[in-house]
This record gives C-alpha cells, structure tokens and sequence, in this order.
C-alpha cells in the first residue's frame, strides 16, 4: 500500500462510523508496520471510549506511554509527524465512499501476487481456479460494500428489530440473564483447554439451539479435529441426555433413533462434515450445497486447521485473523450465527476462569475477528473436578445493566454430556 493511501486510510478511520464501516476489509499483510500500528490502536481506543472520533490529544498520550513505551527517539519523532497529518485533515467524502473497494482491489492483488508465488515455486495449486475465485470473491464484496455500506433512518438498528429479545436463547440460564440472545452473524469462540469440555458444550449448544429454529434449518459442524462419527455420538448423548449404556441399550433396542429424532426435529439437524486436510473453498462449496436458507448456524472445530493462501512471511496471529474473518465474513453475509472453536494456551491450564489473551497461538488476531469468546475453565483443585467455570472475557452481547458474567456452579456432567447449572 503506497504511503498515500495508508495516510488516507488512517484519516477515514479516526472516526468511529467509518471505522466500523472499513477495518474489516483492511489487508493486513499489504500494510506497512506503523499503519497496522495505528489502526490497531484506534481499535484499543474506541474500545475504552464512547466518543464518536480519535480525540488526539488522549490518544497521542496512550500511544506513547502505554500502547507503545518503549519506542526509539527516531520512531517517537516518526509517529508524531504521522499522526499530526492524520489528525490535521480530513479526506474528502468521495475518498471516504470509495476506500473499502480501494482496500478490497489491494487485498485482491495481493493474494494474487501470492497465488502465483506459490505456483511459479511448484506447489500444488490449481492456479486458473484460484484466481478466478479471488476475482469472483472480490467482485462481490465490492458490490456488496458500494450497496449496503449505507444506513439511513427507515434501516437503523433501532427499526430493525435486532434487541436483546431477538434471536436464539444461550443453553445456560446464566448466560441468557447476563446476554442477550444470539444474533444472526454473531460469531462466538467456544475455547477449553484439550479435553475439559468444549465438544459436549457445544453439542448442548446445538440441541438448544434446534429447539428454537424451523424445522428446514440445520446447523453445520465442519470437524476438523476428531471423527465425525464420534462427535455424532456424543450429539446424539447429550440430545437425549443419557450415559453410554443407556444409549446402547436403546441402540439394540431400536428405539434409539426414535428418541433423538424427537429431541432435534429431524435426524439431519445437525450434520457433522469432515475437512481434515481442506481448504476454505471446499466449506464455501458445502454453504453453497446446502442454501444459507436452510442453515441455522454454523460450528468451525478447530478454524486454525482450514487452508487458506497467505503471504509467506505472514505471523501466526495474523493468519489466524484472516482466518476468523473469514468464517465471521460467512456468517454475516450468510445470515446466521457462527462458532468457531479454539483451545486455550497452557497459560489457560487450570484456571477457571482463562483471559482473552489465552487463546492457543493468538494474543489479539482471534479476538479481533469474533464477536464473544466464550472461555470454557476448569481447576486443578480435587474438589471442584466436576465442575465447570463459564465466562466471557470479550463480548459485544451483555444486557444493560447486567455485569459481566464469572459463574463458579456449573456441574459439568460427561456422562450424559450435559452442563448443568445448580443454583444461579
């Protein structure tokens, strides 16, 4: 990105409206350094304050004494220089309308440069598709953006009928007291630490959710982590909410298929797709298959695993990022909630209640890219084994008035692959 648009960049996003509007489509990779710096402290800072544009004075502050504090007398006198032409003008209106489908042509080009990198170095990679499905990819972004980026009074969020009221139930009591209910393109990091949790809460989560859909939706879990017919197993447990051998009983019975159909609707409500090895085209043609009309939500377990082309010198953290916008990306242009699955870092172990930064091979690229993490804790302590500490350390969902939910009472019961609130 030439210097110019990174400064027209950074002076479209010092106002909060254009930034809601814009960062997502910024490509990180195609960045300098000190633009992915500013922008990613602009988020820091609208994160902690209401007002509706950078106020300079507070943020030149924070940057030099907190954001960074360590900077060289050379990179101190850059950054003011910066920021003073960032703060000292604004880009015209035209400039403004046109930046997301400037940012969406940069971020095209360069996955392109990309693309062809990779197959000029002899990998496999089917070169005419891939960039034909860039090129589509981004034409339609682009439209999208030149059609829907605009709001006006008649399509506000206050006429759309999006309240806390609206949307699926959370499948703990708690978490509907504290929250409000589950929106069309919200998307929610379910994260445990290996084996405390995470497959049956999410299993819980998809019987509840059922429930609440019609009965043409589905809820589409693309494993990346186990067998799917060992995740269908323990969906099938916790719908009908019985131990193993209760479950083979009814099994050599035949009553067992009777019983969970009656639980979910239909025995397809939830379908488990295998993509170990895939790449992201590969989910994007099964939304395709299946009709955004007919999917109720969708479950990512373990989204770090998924292909996608990324710049060679790309960090972790960032290729995670692209990663999660891109599933978030799905479910807002798709219309249904997402939730992608991540463990906890060894940080995490043992904690009940683990911090947003725990998140296995991220301190913020994941947490950029959702809307809640929904923390999954445990404690070494004996005598709390059976029990499971629920939070969500980053969320965008909380009802007014409530706090911030940090609940110590949920009985975690794997036999039945149930979670079970005591007492609230």
């Amino acid at each position: 990105m030439s210097s110019n648009i990174d400064l027209a960049l950074l002076r479209v996003l010092k106002y909060r409206n254009n930034f809601e509007k814009v960062a997502r489509y910024i490509p990180k990779a195609a960045m300098s350094s000190s633009t992915n710096a500013i922008v990613q402290d602009f988020k820091r800072w609208y994160d902690a304050n209401e007002e509706p544009a950078i106020d300079f004075g507070s943020f030149r502050s924070l940057f030099f004494t907190s954001y960074h504090k360590n900077l060289k007398e050379d990179k101190i006198e850059f950054y003011n220089k910066l920021l003073t032409r960032v703060a000292e003008k604004d880009e015209p209106e035209a400039v403004v309308k046109n930046m997301v489908n400037n940012l969406l042509e940069l971020k095209c080009a360069t996955k392109a440069a990309n693309l062809i990198d990779q197959y000029n170095e002899d990998e496999e990679i089917d070169i005419v598709r891939a960039l034909l499905e860039l090129a589509k990819e981004t034409e339609a972004a682009m439209q999208r953006s030149t059609q829907f980026e605009c709001a006006t009074f008649d399509d506000s969020t206050i006429a759309e009928g999006l309240d806390d009221d609206t949307g699926y139930d959370w499948p703990l009591p708690c978490l509907n007291k504290h929250y409000r209910k589950i929106q069309p393109g919200d998307c929610t990091i379910v994260a445990a630490r290996p084996g405390q949790g995470k497959t049956t809460f999410l299993c819980q989560l998809n019987h509840h959710l059922v429930k609440q859909m019609p009965l043409n939706k589905s809820i589409l879990w693309f494993n990346n982590e186990s067998r799917r017919q060992k995740i269908m197993s323990r969906q099938i447990q916790t719908a009908i909410g019985l131990t193993d051998e209760e479950c083979k009983k009814m099994f050599k019975e035949g009553t067992l298929k009777e019983a969970y159909q009656k639980e979910m609707g239909r025995l397809d409500r939830v379908k488990v797709f295998d993509i170990h090895g895939r790449d992201f085209r590969y989910i994007e043609d099964i939304i395709e298959a299946e009709g955004v009309e007919n999917i109720g939500a969708v479950v990512f377990d373990m989204l770090d695993k998924v292909k996608m082309p990324m710049a060679a010198n790309m960090r972790e953290d960032q290729r995670l990022e692209e990663l999660y916008s891109w599933g978030r990306e799905l479910g807002v242009t798709g219309g249904f909630p997402t939730f992608p699955s991540s463990q906890v870092s060894l940080e995490g172990a043992g904690l009940m209640f683990p911090q947003q930064h725990m998140l296995k091979d991220s301190k913020t690229g994941k947490q950029g890219a959702c809307d809640n993490i929904l923390m999954i804790g445990h404690s070494d302590d004996p005598t709390l084994k059976l029990y499971r500490g629920i939070s969500l350390p980053k969320e965008k969902c909380k009802r007014a008035g409530q706090e911030h939910l940090l609940e110590d009472s949920i009985l975690f019961n794997q036999d039945i692959g149930r979670y079970i609130e005591q007492s609230y």
